[in-house]
């Protein structure tokens, strides 16, 4: 087999190790980060085909907001070390 193949293999059991480990340890970060990932598809691909500043600063702002609102609703439902 292919050593190159075999590396890809390797990694992509890695990463979804690490997502796995990741989305049951902070599901709500995950959930920030997949809508994220969707605002940005959705957001900053059409901004760059057409070209304009402003739509890829709103598309920056729309990716971020969930990340804000994500961490801030973990920091509530995360216990706090005594």
């Amino acid at each position: 087999m292919d050593p190159f193949i075999v590396y890809l293999h390797v990694l992509w059991l890695r990463t979804r190790a690490a997502l796995t480990t990741f989305a049951a340890q902070e599901p709500v970060r995950l959930r920030a980060a997949l809508t994220s990932l969707v605002l940005a598809a959705g957001v900053l691909i059409p901004a760059l085909a057409d070209g304009h500043t402003a739509e890829k600063a709103a598309g920056v702002l729309a990716v971020a907001l969930p990340i804000v609102v994500g961490e801030s609703a973990r920091s509530k439902v995360t216990p706090t070390k005594r």
